[in-house]
């Protein structure tokens, strides 16, 4: 027994040592930097509700990957709902933030704003949109890479939620 118990503390040890395997940067968690753009995320709040982000370009329904100067992009976010899932009532709140290239993040430019009120099977089958207009125009003195918008959506009745973080390439930066 003892000849185990050696071994087994020293592995212990060294994981304190050396930290988690899964610790990362802002930077990496996010896909910032040099990462490629996934300028549209869709992820599920629960079995029946699916969330989806998608920065645009301002001018088209074209997907903003890669951003220059003077370009505007919009954010557009809707809900979803699978077939049979159950109606219900829906109260959805919204947060937004952005990280830069370098992952420094700004403050919110809103938080827990009412982005949806109605019924679940107001999306069944179809993408109803969230009451979000929201335009970023990225500046000169953010640094160039991939950034992201962070959107956390949150259903009240439920009190459960998802936050996305679709990223567009800035290419007019610093």
């Amino acid at each position: 027994m003892k000849a185990c118990v050696k071994p087994l503390a020293g592995m212990i040890l060294a994981g304190l040592v050396a930290g988690p395997a899964w610790a990362e940067t802002l930077v990496e968690a996010y896909g910032l930097g040099r990462a490629k753009p996934v300028p549209e995320e869709w992820t599920k709040i629960d079995e029946d509700l699916s969330i989806r982000v998608r920065l645009l370009r301002e001018t088209s329904d074209k997907l903003a990957a890669r951003v220059g100067a003077g370009e505007t992009i919009r954010v557009v976010a809707e809900f979803y709902v699978q077939p049979g899932a159950a109606d219900r009532d829906i109260y959805l709140t919204c947060s937004l933030t952005f990280y830069d290239a370098e992952g420094e993040g700004r403050d919110y430019a809103f938080k827990d704003r009412p982005c949806y009120k109605g019924r679940l099977h107001d999306g069944l089958e179809t993408f109803q949109p969230l009451v979000l207009d929201l335009r970023l125009k990225p500046r000169e003195t953010d640094p160039k890479g991939t950034s992201a918008v962070i959107l956390s959506v949150k259903d009240r009745i439920i009190n459960d939620g998802v936050a996305l973080a679709p990223t567009y390439d800035w290419q007019g930066g610093r």
